[in-house]
């Protein structure tokens, strides 16, 4: 059998081909590339790649931390200390704050 029996087109052959290359057939999921350490996140970069997002703007996003990523480093107050929670009720001007047990000064701190 020869290409020109299947009556597709070339583009079409390539698409196959680049399918049938990406796909891992022993777990169905998608093989992407690995580009190296500037990019963080390979499958997010192919993905907007394959949409035609241009090279730097499919780096800019794969490299952006995530949505549930973003945001200060600081823990949940109920991991903190009592000592912790009194110095960040200081720092904003919370009265009473050595008075309170530790879940009022969450609620606090909180809530002003």
């Amino acid at each position: 059998m020869d290409i020109q029996d299947l009556k597709i087109t070339a583009g079409q052959m390539r698409s196959l081909i680049i399918a049938m290359i990406n796909v891992d057939t022993q777990n169905n999921k998608s093989m992407t590339k690995n580009h190296g350490k500037q990019i963080k996140d390979d499958a997010k970069y192919e993905a907007l790649r394959r949409e035609g997002a241009s090279k730097e703007k499919a780096a800019r996003i794969a490299n952006s931390p995530s949505a549930s990523k973003k945001g200060g480093k600081s823990s949940p107050m109920e991991e903190r200390t009592k000592k912790e929670l009194l110095e960040e009720a200081k720092k904003i001007g919370i009265t009473g704050r050595h008075d309170m047990d530790k879940t009022t000064l969450i609620n606090a701190i909180r809530n002003h």
